[in-house]
């Protein structure tokens, strides 16, 4: 045998390489068909709003979203004044959003309570000072959010000790335990200002470490409130949770994966599974123990129908399609209705949406969120080869889920398996660019409780503190619970005076997978505990447009001393010449079956009666008797009274 002449290999060579290099270029495309390269997803992403409205209200809040922008670049030192937004309209309903450009003499003669934010703390010049002061001395209340300057100077104390960090609150002023026993336990991420001498003439309301963090000072007839610690640092960090300093979301271990989840957001670990809302608690004790004690306010009723609270029903599936909304079929006849949140390869047809629309319930979408282990990818190319895969984004799974739905809209999600981003506020920015209002991704998966401070819908914001809009309402209630208080236990602390929106998941799967008979009727059970609850049972995006109707809707009031009382009051009233106080309400209720509700007392006053629909009729003022009921929020006394849709005037007379 001859081995090749070098000449003969050298002609060789060149048709060996392209051989080989054929195959592996046949090699790669196969592989790359059936495990394409993954390309990262370009989420639309919407910024926050500068939020301002114009409404008919009791309250003033006024806001300078530029210098919240331009706040401190980490999570405790950024400017988080638009808490106020979801307070007041949370609490009380509407609320008139000014700026310092937009805030003049005629909006401030129009309101009861002007809150001046951190975020104007250092703003307020030398012309305005004298016209805040008299409007305070004419008996209107004033609240100065962490003042500095010349504001602080005026209303406040000196504040000379500096900022330190919280550790408990120490003392709320004449709110009732159990209440206040539960505020003294609630975890704090706040700073507090410390003054060298306490103002004179103030009043502590509540206190921090010992030292006075909300106190009020009388000027003439009027009240100054000061709040001297980080509010809104205190309340994201609980609702929205709290993030890295540069507001990453640091994963916990879990074996099987490092993205972050929800869970990874709770502030602190007593709070999984937390019996107490402690973020409502402290915003109701701010409003009907601080607000309400030196200006009494009608606010709206945050459940319709007068109810003690809600259950929000939410059924998740990945799997069964149509069959999804069997549960549906179950809670009408309960007078129930429910949100069905399906993946948009559940198997969802247009039946079986129109079935679950016809039977008044909501769709909304499970969200397959990028870079996470529930995401799905569409390959990319052209023609049959199709190297690479990009993440379905979320615009693009809203679009494929409304083609089958009778509706052209989705206003509900959450995403799978409650996995987040490492963005904190990424994924709202995501939903507030296509339109989502309402998201239930917040909760843990196999605790119940408030481990995010609320089982209210929250404003969401972004990293700068501008709010987005969407708003965030936990799963209280997980699908698969295996620790944490019971539904019916938390019926009752609901019932009890925390008064809450109860978001309890159920996954239809767990039904077909595992047929199970004392599972079912544990289920079948659960709607007359509701019902004895006194709550009402229904859906993510009903809950939200009853809130949307109480934030749209229109409060006025005003005080009216030393006015005469109704002919069939006077045989119970003890005050002299048949005179009492008038807290006379006009309210605008944008749907059936609102409240309202006032103060059982205003001091040393006591509620005598309410007369509805006031008028005069050639001279004389005529109205009806309202009916009114006792309620109460964390232990502060109210009377509820129902509204006709449309316009209401009513007269709630104290003596």
């Amino acid at each position: 045998m001859f081995a090749p002449s070098r000449r003969k290999q050298r002609r060789v060579l060149p048709y060996r390489v392209a051989f080989w290099l054929t195959m592996a270029l046949i090699a790669t495309v196969m592989y790359l068909q059936r495990s394409p390269i993954g390309l990262d997803g370009d989420p639309q992403s919407s910024e926050g709003l500068e939020i301002t409205r114009e409404a008919s209200a009791d309250v003033l809040v006024v806001l300078d979203y530029k210098a919240i922008r331009a706040s401190g670049e980490s999570f405790e030192t950024r400017d988080w004044s638009a808490v106020w937004i979801n307070i007041i309209e949370q609490e009380v309903g509407p609320v008139t959003i000014a700026t310092p450009q937009s805030l003049s003499q005629q909006s401030l003669s129009a309101a009861r309570v002007v809150i001046l934010t951190a975020s104007v703390a250092n703003q307020i010049n030398d012309a305005l000072l004298p016209t805040l002061r008299q409007w305070v001395l004419d008996g209107n209340l004033l609240v100065v959010d962490q003042p500095e300057g010349r504001l602080r100077e005026a209303f406040s104390a000196n504040g000379r000790a500096g900022s330190r960090r919280g550790q408990q609150i120490t003392f709320a002023r004449d709110l009732p335990n159990p209440f206040h026993a539960q505020l003294q336990e609630m975890p704090l991420s706040t700073s507090y200002v410390g003054s060298t001498a306490a103002r004179n003439d103030a009043t502590t309301l509540l206190a921090i470490d010992g030292a006075p963090a909300i106190y009020a000072a009388t000027i003439g007839t009027g009240t100054v409130v000061t709040i001297d610690f980080n509010l809104g640092e205190q309340l994201v960090a609980l609702q929205q949770g709290k993030p890295t300093a540069r507001f990453a979301v640091k994963a916990a271990a879990r074996p099987e994966s490092s993205t972050p989840s929800t869970e990874d957001l709770v502030l602190d670990e007593r709070l999984r599974g937390a019996s107490v809302p402690y973020a409502d608690l402290l915003e109701r004790f701010i409003v009907y123990g601080v607000l309400m004690r030196y200006a009494p306010l009608p606010a709206f009723w945050q459940f319709p129908n007068g109810a003690k609270g809600a259950v929000i029903l939410v059924h998740e599936d990945s799997q069964l399609g149509d069959g999804g909304g069997w549960m549906l079929e179950h809670e009408t006849t309960f007078g129930a209705v429910s949100t069905l949140l399906t993946t948009v390869d559940a198997g969802l047809t247009s039946e079986g949406a129109a079935q679950i629309n016809k039977r008044g319930g909501e769709v909304g979408l499970l969200w397959r969120l990028a870079s996470s282990p529930a995401e799905v990818r569409e390959p990319v190319g052209m023609g049959r080869f199709k190297p690479v895969a990009r993440p379905i984004d979320l615009a693009t799974q809203l679009k494929a889920l409304k083609a089958t739905l009778p509706v052209d809209f989705v206003r509900s999600t959450r995403t799978l398996d409650g996995w987040w981003s490492e963005s904190w506020s990424g994924p709202f920015e995501t939903m507030a660019a296509n339109g989502i209002r309402i998201d239930t991704s917040y909760g843990l998966r196999s605790t119940s409780g408030f481990a995010f401070g609320t089982g209210l819908p929250f404003l969401a914001f972004d990293s700068r503190g501008m709010p987005l809009g969407v708003r965030e309402m936990p799963v209280i209630v997980p699908a698969q619970a295996i620790a944490g208080p019971s539904l019916e236990e938390l019926l009752r602390i609901s019932a009890e005076g925390h008064h809450q929106a109860l978001t309890v998941s159920m996954d239809p799967a767990l039904f077909a997978d595992f047929p199970d008979a004392e599972r079912f009727e544990k289920w079948l059970a659960m709607f007359q505990s509701v019902q004895d609850a006194e709550h009402v049972m229904t859906s993510a995006l009903r809950f939200d447009t009853y809130q949307r109707n109480r934030r749209a809707g229109s409060i006025r009031s005003r005080l009216v001393e030393r006015a005469p009382l109704p002919e069939n009051a006077r045989s119970s009233a003890t005050a002299p010449n048949h005179q009492g106080t008038v807290l006379r309400i006009s309210a605008e209720a944008k749907a059936r079956n609102m409240f309202i509700v006032v103060p059982q007392n205003l001091g040393e006053r006591r509620f005598l009666i309410a007369r509805q629909g006031a008028k005069r009729v050639q001279g004389e003022l005529l109205s009806t008797a309202a009916v009114t009921e006792p309620a109460s929020i964390v232990g502060f006394e109210l009377r509820r009274i129902a509204l006709e849709q449309g316009f209401n005037t009513i007269d709630i007379y104290y003596h």
